[in-house]
């Protein structure tokens, strides 16, 4: 990503800084305070921020020097004195602020690919598509472009192409259709101007399947050239010469997105196959892996055995390529649901370092910052990701769970009545409403809540945790201890994880079978474990020696 403000410019692929077009010398540290600020133009970036993001937590530094000599090294690079700074402010006993202007970029949205082709089985490949544009063209430098989520809205029904700009908020909008035909594939796109309608640009691209990829990078191509950028650079592991193998990982990552636990297996099937038909191709190493993170943190498969598999996925795709922002957001997952908290972090600013506009990492960001008690942090990054991409129902969840985490439960109510409205069909939401209304005293309208989400996606086992707890709060005992008869029914007769016990007994004011099931869910590497020190309904635990041992544990905390 390159980044231009005044004569300078920032390449964070190549880890540089240039003035006018020529290398400046500059260290590591100041680079990378450069690059926070550049990250969240007009925002204060605090020192504390700043500390964690240059050193370790067991590095042993004096930080005061070491921060203020980095800075005064920055100042120098960019010949901005602090006593009348152009680029760089400093505020006071907080932190520094980016003040410089960067030149307004060009915005396009990439709509949803129209597929022509008669067999509805094709759908995956206009998905694939869409994405695929979508993430080669955000590595064009000076070139915005709308999330994913926003332009869902306008799959499978018609819309004016300028009223659907306007609305998007963007310069141009990219259309386009497919045909897939005995092994051909023909791709007709339009470019064209918001602003006036006119179309800037339109191409047909007739081609074989196994051309596929250089349809992708001669429509991107084209664009740039329309909007008068430059194409970014690409890294080689990001994409594969293969066609099968690629097809295969766009029907994993089409049904890993819609994760049931149905889709998810068939996801986990195609990413298989995709690694067999092209070991080289690192995504689908990422795309496995989460479907083991995933299937372990809301309890369909044994958590033990399935981030270890997961481990061995990432070090494979990251062997293959050490660039990927995918799979270092993915390593961030799972070493944070590893209780492995520095490597997580580590994983998390190094994705976001290399792409910042990604909601992903800054969302993922956020819960292993709750799971810390950083609520400022968690809030921030998630308003970040929230940002990025407004109408993801996961970007939505993770600010409706951050303002939980921090016990501002009137927020998180509010929040989440937004995100229900957005995504009805998403359930996770719908649990930390349920959550929010207990925690202040509303348990009538979070049992109401709890009705409407358990015909929607009831059968995953931390969802039934939640529904156990709700219920015993409520007062709805029989319903609570009826599900725990279950449940032990279930670990009986194959994996069923400890914490959906747990939290019931919790719900129920159970403590000591509660705490008796939390030691179960430790011993089995539980991921969910993790928000102990944050989750709300353990505060009553929190004075019981048992409790508290246990969570030093979990937290790493040693004394």
């Amino acid at each position: 990503m390159r980044t231009q403000f005044g004569p300078f410019e920032v390449d964070t692929d190549r880890r540089r800084l240039l003035k006018h077009g020529i290398p400046v010398r500059l260290r590591e540290q100041p680079f990378q305070i450069l690059v926070a600020l550049l990250e969240r133009p007009g925002e204060v970036v605090t020192r504390d921020e700043l500390r964690r993001r240059l050193w370790k937590t067991d590095t042993f530094v004096d930080f005061e020097v070491g921060l203020n000599s980095a800075i005064s090294r920055l100042r120098q690079a960019l010949d901005d004195p602090a006593d009348s700074p152009r680029t760089i402010e400093t505020v006071p006993k907080r932190g520094y602020r980016f003040i410089g202007s960067a030149p307004r970029q060009s915005s396009v949205a990439v709509m949803p690919f129209v597929n022509q082709t008669s067999s509805p089985d094709s759908e995956y490949f206009a998905d694939g598509l869409t994405d695929e544009l979508i993430r080669v063209l955000s590595r064009i430098d000076g070139l915005r472009i709308a999330a994913r989520s926003a332009v869902s809205r306008y799959t499978n029904r018609p819309f004016d192409l300028k009223e659907a700009g306007r609305e998007l908020g963007v310069d141009a909008v990219l259309e386009g259709s497919f045909r897939l035909v005995e092994g051909r594939v023909r791709v007709n796109v339009h470019l064209v101007n918001v602003r006036d309608g006119f179309e800037l640009w339109t191409e047909r691209f007739d081609s074989d399947w196994k051309d596929l990829f250089a349809i992708q990078d001669r429509i991107a191509e084209a664009v740039a050239e329309a909007l008068k950028v430059r194409l970014g650079i690409r890294r080689p592991g990001e994409s594969s010469r293969n066609a099968d193998a690629y097809t295969a990982y766009l029907k994993g990552h089409h049904l890993v997105k819609r994760h049931t636990p149905s889709n998810l297996k068939r996801a986990l099937e195609y990413f298989h196959e995709s690694i067999q038909l092209d070991p080289g191709y690192a995504l689908p190493y990422h795309g496995a892996a989460l479907y083991y993170i995933l299937g372990a943190l809301v309890g369909d498969i044994d958590a033990g055995n399935a981030l270890l598999e997961a481990q061995s996925l990432l070090s494979r795709g990251l062997a293959l390529d050490s660039e990927s922002p995918m799979l270092h957001n993915t390593l961030g997952m799972l070493r944070m649901f590893q209780w492995r908290w520095e490597e997580a972090e580590q994983a998390y600013l190094r994705a976001i370092l290399l792409e910042p506009a990604n909601s992903y990492p800054h969302m993922m960001y956020a819960l292993s910052c709750s799971f810390l008690g950083r609520h400022d942090e968690a809030l921030k990054q998630a308003t970040n990701a929230l940002q990025l991409d407004p109408l993801d129902p996961m970007t939505n969840f993770r600010m409706v769970q951050s303002l939980y985490y921090a016990r501002r439960y009137e927020e998180a109510v509010r929040r989440g009545g937004t995100a229900i409205e957005l995504t009805r069909d998403f359930p996770y939401t719908y649990w930390y409403v349920a959550l929010s209304l207990v925690a202040l005293g509303r348990q009538p309208e979070a049992w109401t809540i709890v009705g409407e989400v358990s015909t929607r996606d009831f059968v995953q086992p931390l969802n039934l945790g939640h529904f156990g707890y709700v219920a015993g709060a409520s007062g709805e005992s029989g319903k609570a201890l009826a599900l725990v008869e279950d449940l032990k029914a279930r670990r009986a007769n194959g994996y069923w994880p400890a914490l959906p016990i747990a939290w019931t007994y919790l719900g129920l004011a159970d403590y000591d079978q509660c705490l008796d099931w939390l030691e179960v869910a430790f011993n089995g590497n539980e991921p969910y474990l993790g928000s102990i020190a944050v989750f709300p309904p353990y505060d009553p635990l929190h004075e019981r020696p048992a409790f508290e041992k246990l969570a030093r544990r979990i937290m790493k905390v040693t004394s």
